[in-house]
């Protein structure tokens, strides 16, 4: 993830008003809006809810003990003049002023199992050589870490309770609708037991991670919020919040929530075996644009192709070829690279699973079975992109995935790139794949073939370099950034791109 996204992490920044003006012009009459907001929430008393759920959502706090160095640790700190500065400055420094207490984080978590099973961000917990949490009834308790998924970003923790705690129950992201209303609850700055109402605001969200998914809400969250639950309006958690959109690390109405389609089943994992077990099926994988498609005999550009069969992985030998086009997994439509990734590492490891391919204009079903992938570094990219497996049992190093952003679809320039192209052997940089119609990529003229090679004088090779330059930009208040592109004959040019 970027450092950028903030702990729930630091901050992403960027934010515009515009579409906030268009819609209100686009409101009904005043009385209107308030019977479609009362019609809605007619059936469910917010409060009654809340005081349901709230027991079953803790406070984490983690300390690292024996530090010499405490004093240099970041501290949680209230701009001067603000609420609860004394409050927090008294908590933190202590007596004699060294932050004796080594508290380094806070954050927030949700009991899923009544024995004191415990889900949260691994970014809440990371480094941390005590956890503690509190719950809602004020006690404290020491938390053993089961095991974490780097790649969403969550962890599973295990307490010892002398009761059974209150638990909730994971349901069902797929059928979350935009504009559907959600609580989510949690430890906003070290203020436990805090709720918010707001909807869902978009959803599939990408931002850093392999298998990014993301809900977003604009149901206030704030740092300390992190690892808190998501609830739609049955009660049940269809999301975990992990991060925030922000120019100042407070909540500007977008936030970021683990799904539960993907959460649940990485719980269950870590809860069983210790850790995530992925599967893949040792393929990579090109975005189709309308002339690959063409080329491979398909009347529309849907799904992802086959670019190559990793060597002495599940798909060695069929029944995938290369030059298929995969227009589904298991029953999961595939529209974009990132998809496949994710479905196949959600799928059943060692169990057959349908595969619907376009071959030779033909359509028509195979059987593939994703193998565990036993080395989980390689989770970013193994399902769809594969990672070239070697004889002594390592890998080389991952290729980028795909990068979406400002209209521009982003790849790596690989031979499979060259060729469909023909680009220039000594062109080096990002492979344009994709350029949406009145996008500000297309406004600058690019065109997919050609290959951004520096992003501000800097050399850039893979897409997520791309992304995280620009955000980076974005972040320090840049409104465009200056691209220098090579087209397949290698002539440069410099655009600048801006950044809306």
């Amino acid at each position: 993830m970027s450092s950028l996204i903030s702990s729930v992490r630091p901050a992403i920044r960027g934010a515009g008003f515009g579409l906030i003006v268009a819609t209100a012009l686009m409101l009904p009459p005043r009385a209107m809006v308030g019977a479609v907001v009362a019609q809605t929430l007619s059936d469910v008393s917010i409060a009654d809810m809340a005081e349901t759920l709230l027991p079953s959502v803790v406070n984490i706090s983690i300390s690292q003990e024996g530090d010499a160095d405490a004093g240099d640790r970041p501290v949680p700190k209230v701009p001067e003049g603000q609420p609860f500065e004394e409050f927090f400055e008294d908590f933190f420094d202590g007596e004699d002023g060294l932050g004796n207490r080594p508290v380094s984080s806070l954050g927030s978590g949700f009991i899923i199992d009544p024995s004191g099973i415990i889900v949260t961000n691994n970014h809440v917990i990371e480094n941390a050589d005590t956890i503690s949490v509190t719950l809602a009834s004020g006690e404290t308790l020491d938390a053993t870490l089961l095991g974490i998924d780097d790649k969403t970003d969550l962890a599973v923790l295990k307490v010892e309770p002398e009761t059974p705690l209150p638990a909730v129950k994971f349901g069902d992201s797929r059928n979350v609708r935009i504009g559907e209303w959600v609580v989510a609850i949690g430890n906003p700055f070290g203020l436990g037991g805090s709720v918010t109402l707001g909807i869902v605001s978009a959803r599939g969200r990408e931002l850093d991670g392999p298998y990014d998914n993301f809900i977003q809400t604009d149901a206030a969250i704030n740092k300390g919020n992190s690892g808190g639950p998501l609830f739609n309006m049955d009660g049940a958690v269809i999301g975990i919040n992990t991060a925030i959109l922000s120019p100042s690390g407070g909540s500007i109405g977008i936030g970021f929530a683990v799904p539960s389609e993907l959460a649940e089943n990485i719980v269950d994992q870590i809860v069983e075996f210790g850790r995530t077990r992925r599967g893949w099926i040792g393929v990579r994988v090109l975005e189709v644009s309308d002339d690959l498609a063409a080329s491979l005999g398909a009347d529309d550009p849907s799904g992802v192709a086959v670019g190559s069969i990793i060597e002495g992985g599940p798909s060695d030998g069929g029944p995938l070829e290369e030059g298929d086009i995969i227009l589904s997994f298991d029953g999961h439509e595939i529209d974009s690279p990132r998809d496949l990734p994710r479905f196949v590492a959600e799928g059943r490891i060692g169990e057959p699973a349908d595969v619907e391919i376009v071959r030779d204009g033909e359509r028509m079903t195979v059987q593939v079975t994703p193998q565990l992938l036993e080395d989980p570094e390689l989770a970013a990219s193994e399902p769809a992109m594969g990672d070239e497996a070697l004889p002594d049992g390592g890998a080389a190093d991952p290729p980028g995935l795909p990068v979406t952003l400002y209209g521009l679809t982003l790849g790596d320039l690989d031979d499979n790139g060259r060729a469909l192209y023909q680009i220039d052997g000594d062109v080096e940089g990002v492979l344009i794949t994709g350029v949406e119609p009145e996008s500000a990529g297309a406004d600058e003229g690019l065109e997919p073939g050609m290959v951004i090679v520096e992003v501000e004088q800097n050399a850039v090779s893979t897409p997520q370099e791309v992304r995280s330059r620009i955000v980076k930009l974005i972040s320090e208040g840049r409104r465009s950034v200056s691209l220098m592109v090579a087209a397949p004959d290698g002539a440069l040019s410099i655009v600048s791109l801006v950044l809306e």
